[in-house]
């Protein structure tokens, strides 16, 4: 229901303010002239405009000053053009030329000075405005001549100055035309005072300036559509048809075009006809997208090649290109008579959206030939085109609507399932992969594509796993470790790390801001190991144990695969040693233990406490690698003796190091003796029984 007021607001907005802007100004009151003259003795100039028609006086190819008494004066009605008319010895007149048109004017009679406005509309193609042989003004320069001569066409406004008790006035409007096939002063001649004539002129251009915005404001904002909603051909036809009829509306009538871009007459002409050789085309396509059953393809490409055809035309001179307007409307008529006829099969069929294209385009039809008649002088109007295309778009509002919220609803539920999708995806493929191979959507992952980056890796696994799993069937494996790797998989995201992959019951996860980062998850796992333990002890369950292992070294991102089956892994010599260091876990009997690379690396206000275990071998590694030992992974109690023996057993491991092995032994005794759960100092201490005992061997 919002959504109907909604529509039905927007468009009697729009019709409001069109109608409104044409009823802006006053429409002039018509007195027809005889003889060339025109008694005004009773007219109030100050409360009405008066269009100056009927019968003037024509001097064809004569200037004002030219005109004397015995010039022998034709007659001719304005508005109108010259063309085919008659002249002596059977002659008659083409298109080319000059011609004055004058009339007398009986003038209402006042005391003191004052003034009358002349505004004169286009015409075919410059004129020029002389009161009483005085010239006051016009539109580009007229001319007996094509080189005296430059077309303009614009409306003009003139100050006629009266004197105190004027009683008449000659008023000359002379025209000349050499670049269009027809000439003459075919539009209004309106009398008033200035301020009603200025009035006038504004509310003309104020009107062609509206429907202007409006139409331009349509076909950009059916555009946007058509870019970033679904590519509906519907928005791309409402735009296009929009877009024409935008530029007829500012090349015909008061041409406001002129008004913001200085142009030459042959241009602005070329624009004029290029729009409307279009508009029926462009409406046939439009209209052939939406109903191609009832639109055949065959017809539309008929008239679309036609107007591409006259479209060539307009290379040619003027002179050349403006005879196209005696066939063009013939065409034109014809395109919108089948645009009629096939839109009214479409209603009669029923189909989706024509009920109001029907009323739409018969209004378009009309206007159409109104605008066509108008211009070839046939009738006197004026342009109703721009104004049918406003109704015609805004009837479309509401099925165009209905058709965009159904869309919109479409992409919305298209958008959930693909976010959906993706969050499904990214359970099995971390988004931080997809992150640093610089892509946002799975789909644009190929085979092959990889990146190099300095990394932290962290290896988790669980102690004597196959052994305990041996105790459990299928589904209590699958749930064991399902409810292990749910508390440690948040811990590792809270971290900036993401997890890369699950080997068993093994993960490998990757940090790539800091190794802080690692080390602290690590610890925060061990932590969480523990609160876990205490729940499955309580439930009659065997405590588990977890080893980690972390390195910091530069890695290969990519995807490796072939192009049936691709997956995302890390390529290097990096993870391999993270991998053996968490192995290393198992030989000390330690929980957390990170490379020497990783130690350096890390920010020594971490708060954490480490201890150096060995130089040890690592498997694939033709040198030996140090290790340290993260003191915070045991519970409270462990970890505050082993910081207290800490040096103490730094003093052992020297000695140990220099093979001073009574002396180490000693020291790691001492250490156990305090802290008799310290495995690594108890596997040092086997390391110095087994060295004395070897030394001690007699050969």
């Amino acid at each position: 229901m919002n959504q109907k007021i909604g529509t039905s607001f927007y468009l009697f907005a729009i019709l409001a303010m069109a109608f409104f802007s044409c009823k802006g100004g006053m429409r002039p009151e018509t007195v027809k002239a005889v003889g060339g003259h025109l008694d005004l003795r009773n007219w109030n100039p100050d409360s009405s405009l008066l269009s100056l028609e009927g019968e003037w006086k024509f001097y064809p190819y004569l200037l004002p000053k030219e005109i004397n008494e015995e010039t022998r004066p034709f007659f001719i009605t304005l508005p109108s053009h010259w063309n085919q008319f008659d002249l002596p010895n059977k002659q008659k007149l083409n298109g080319f030329g000059l011609g004055t048109h004058r009339l007398k004017l009986l003038l209402p009679i006042r005391e003191e000075a004052s003034s009358l406005a002349l505004l004169t509309g286009e015409q075919d193609t410059s004129h020029a405005i002389f009161v009483d042989g005085k010239y006051l003004g016009g539109a580009g320069q007229v001319g007996k001549n094509e080189n005296d001569y430059i077309p303009g066409v614009k409306s003009s406004l003139v100050i006629i100055p009266l004197q105190p008790g004027q009683k008449e006035l000659i008023l000359d409007l002379v025209v000349a035309n050499f670049a269009h096939r027809k000439g003459g002063a075919w539009n209004d001649i309106i009398l008033s005072n200035y301020q009603l004539a200025n009035q006038r002129l504004v509310w003309n251009k104020m009107n062609q300036s509206i429907v202007a915005a409006i139409l331009g404001f349509v076909a950009i904002i059916f555009l946007l559509l058509y870019f970033f909603e679904d590519k509906s051909m519907h928005a791309v036809g409402i735009f296009a048809f929009a877009g024409i009829i935008f530029l007829r509306n500012i090349t015909t009538g008061e041409r406001i075009i002129l008004d913001y871009i200085s142009l030459p007459y042959s241009i602005v002409l070329r624009l004029e006809y290029l729009s409307w050789f279009w508009t029926a085309p462009i409406l046939t396509l439009y209209f052939h997208m939406l109903f191609p059953e009832d639109f055949k393809r065959r017809i539309t490409r008929v008239f679309s090649l036609l107007s591409g055809g006259l479209t060539l035309i307009l290379l040619l001179p003027s002179v050349y290109f403006t005879e196209t307007a005696s066939v063009y409307p013939f065409i034109f008529l014809l395109n919108g008579g089948y645009i009629f006829y096939a839109l009214f099969y479409s209603f009669v069929n029923k189909r989706a959206q024509s009920k109001n294209l029907v009323f739409g385009t018969f209004l378009l039809l009309l206007a159409s030939i109104n605008d066509t008649l108008h211009a070839e002088g046939i009738i006197h109007s004026f342009y109703v085109g721009p104004l049918a295309v406003i109704i015609f778009v805004s009837l479309q509002v509401n099925t165009f609507g209905v058709a965009i919220k159904a869309s919109i609803q479409r992409n919305k539920d298209l958008a959930k399932n693909l976010i959906s999708l993706n969050e499904s995806y990214s359970r099995f493929f971390p988004k931080e992969f997809m992150k640093y191979l610089g892509k946002t959507d799975i789909r644009e992952l190929k085979l092959g594509e990889q990146i190099q980056k300095k990394m932290t890796i962290l290896f988790a696994d669980i102690r004597s796993f196959t052994e305990f799993s041996e105790s459990l069937t299928p589904k209590e494996n699958f749930d064991f470790l399902n409810a292990y790797l749910q508390r440690v998989g948040p811990i590792i995201r809270h971290n900036r790390g993401f997890i890369d992959k699950f080997i068993g019951d093994a993960i490998m996860a990757l940090f790539p801001y800091s190794p802080d980062d690692a080390i602290r998850a690590a610890v925060q796992m061990q932590s969480e190991i523990r609160l876990y333990n205490e729940k499955r002890v309580r439930s009659g369950y065997q405590p588990i144990k977890v080893g980690v292992g972390i390195h910091t070294g530069n890695l290969i991102l990519g995807i490796l695969g072939e192009h049936e089956r691709l997956e995302g892994t890390v390529i290097s010599d990096a993870v391999n040693l993270a991998s053996r260091i968490e192995g290393v876990t198992k030989m000390f009997g330690a929980e957390i233990v990170i490379s020497a690379d990783s130690f350096i690396e890390a920010d020594q206000n971490l708060g954490y406490e480490y201890r150096l275990l060995d130089r040890v071998a690592i498997k694939g590694k033709s040198e030996s690698v140090y290790v340290v030992e993260v003191l915070n992974g045991y519970e409270d109690e462990k970890r505050d003796a082993l910081i207290a023996k800490k040096f103490e057993y730094t003093v052992a491991l020297e000695a140990f190091r220099r093979q001073e092995f009574e002396e180490a032994k000693e020291g790691f005794l001492d250490i156990l003796n305090t802290v008799p759960q310290d495995n690594v100092s108890r596997i040092f201490l086997k390391e110095c029984e087994r060295h004395l005992q070897f030394k001690n061997i007699e050969f």
